[in-house]
């Protein structure tokens, strides 16, 4: 091996002779900077050259305006003289205030042009004598015109008035002109030159970068061998994460068997627990036939307490024992789901959430009642994702809502839900004990609860709840403070999309 290391990101640069590449891009770092400093020397004097002649456009414009006004000015007075009308003394009287304004306008544009200067006085001198002449044709337009015929279209002062203000608007126009062909002029020169040192420093960094590339390069045989020897390095670290991934892969499998053989003698008893149901609500249709015909024939015998109970109470009391088996079915099923590490294959489907949290509620409803407790269900936009997990998910947030509320004041739990962008949120709020701030990380820790220990649990909900939310690709979380209640927020995809699929 050669004695060139590379020891750090930049250690390309330590290679013994690699000299001529950091002279070389020291040399472009230098030339950038200073053709940065030329091209802002350059656009800046290509934005003064700009301004310029955009200040004479200005100048030009006002110019321009000005004339026509003077023009304009003196139609209507003609006018006005021939056949007086209020029409024209409304012109007279408008095109005096803006040609008033305009001059004032191009006297401030001109201010750094002295000879344009004076022609503005000379222009505001004007029309201060036209003035008389314009209040002539209004008060008086027959003595104005008997004026003009007696003097001749010529020699009348209004007249002298409109073609000395033309010459001089022409004059200034002529100025501005020539001002203007100048100002271009030393703007393409500012523009030439920023191109010109563009062009130049651009060939310049081509030249030096391409060599260093060149030099590079050259030293890019002794990276590949230094390569070569740190993957005949790593082929040992790799033996050996194989060996840890197969005792891992051992644990996993006998963590399996055992999670296969605790559901199995827990739903043991539970089918048991199903027959039997059965066997009950057959049961009770047979008592209820007999009593029903008990009461016909001997209505005196009648007991309205014991009629209630063989046809309301029972079979509402079996309904709701057969739908917690079914939901006590579906947490064993998660219970092996979770011990698995989430190797169970989901299965999207497009849930009616609003049916699907009707559902969970449903199935709580004692524990809601025992607890004194309303639960309202909002709107909830529909997903496509795992129904078993979701369902688990909203189960345990309702339920933990309903077990942890404040024995202070009624108990409310609110179930909704919103998108936000390609997320759907389903947010369980309730005004319960709350939960400390500091805990509210712990909670989704496995095996950790949080505040008074006084409901039954094993604290594996809200970590099963969170690993499951991490698999449909979303998130949860919650806030709360102390007495005022907690709102937990689940973030689902609005189209769930397994990874096994991607992969």
């Amino acid at each position: 091996m050669p004695d060139q290391k590379l020891r750090t990101p930049l250690g390309l640069l330590r290679f013994s002779g690699s000299r001529p590449v950091g002279i070389l891009l020291a040399l472009s770092a230098v030339l950038l900077a200073i053709a940065l400093v030329a091209a802002v020397i350059s656009v800046r004097q290509v934005n003064d050259r700009t301004r310029a002649v955009e200040h004479t456009l200005r100048v030009e414009g006002t110019i321009s305006r000005l004339a026509a006004i003077n023009e304009q000015l003196e139609t209507a007075r003609r006018g006005q003289m021939v056949v007086p009308s209020s029409d024209f003394v409304r012109i007279l009287r408008e095109t005096e205030t803006g040609f008033a304004a305009e001059l004032a306008s191009l006297e401030e544009l001109v201010q750094d042009n002295a000879v344009q200067l004076e022609r503005v006085e000379s222009v505001r001198a004007l029309h201060a004598e036209r003035e008389a002449v314009v209040r002539e044709a209004i008060l008086s337009p027959a003595g104005a015109t008997a004026q003009v015929r007696e003097m001749g279209i010529e020699r009348e002062r209004g007249v002298q008035i409109v073609r000395a203000i033309r010459q001089i608007t022409s004059a200034m126009m002529d100025t501005e002109q020539e001002l203007l062909f100048s100002r271009n002029v030393a703007q393409q020169s500012a523009s030439n030159l920023f191109y010109l040192i563009g062009g130049l420093t651009t060939a310049l960094l081509v030249v030096f970068l391409g060599s260093a590339v060149f030099l590079v390069l050259r030293y890019n045989r002794d990276l590949t061998r230094t390569q070569l020897a740190l993957q005949r390095s790593n082929e040992g670290l790799e033996e050996a994460v194989a060996a840890r991934t197969a005792e891992l892969t051992r644990a996993n499998a006998e963590i399996q068997r055992f999670a296969y053989i605790v559901s199995h003698d827990l739903r043991s008893p539970l089918v048991n627990v199903l027959g039997f149901t059965s066997e009950l609500d057959t049961a009770r249709k047979t008592i209820r036939a007999f009593m029903d015909t008990l009461f016909t024939e001997h209505p005196d015998l009648r007991d309205e307490a014991a009629w209630l109970a063989a046809d309301e109470d029972l079979p509402e009391a079996l309904e709701f024992i057969r739908k917690s088996t079914e939901k006590m079915d579906r947490l064993i099923n998660s219970i092996l789901e979770l011990s698995r590490q989430g190797r169970r294959q989901l299965a999207p489907e497009t849930l009616d959430m609003n049916a699907l949290v009707d559902g969970v509620v449903a199935s709580l409803y004692q524990l809601a009642e025992d607890a004194g407790a309303g639960v309202t269900v909002e709107p909830v936009p529909d997903v496509r994702s795992d129904r078993i997990a979701v369902e688990q998910i909203v189960s345990n947030l309702v339920e933990n809502a309903l077990k942890y509320l404040d024995p202070k004041r009624p108990g409310e739990v609110t179930v909704s839900g919103r998108r936000d962008g390609r997320m759907v949120e389903v947010i369980v709020r309730d005004n319960g004990r709350g939960i400390d701030p500091n805990d509210q990380e712990r909670i989704f820790e496995l095996f950790r609860r949080a505040g008074t220990q006084d409901q039954p649990g094993e604290g594996i909900g809200l970590a099963n709840v969170r690993a499951l939310a991490y698999r449909l690709g979303g998130n949860i979380t919650v806030k709360s403070q102390l007495d005022e209640g907690a709102t937990f927020i689940l973030s689902l995809p609005e189209t769930f999309i397994p990874v096994e699929s991607v992969t």
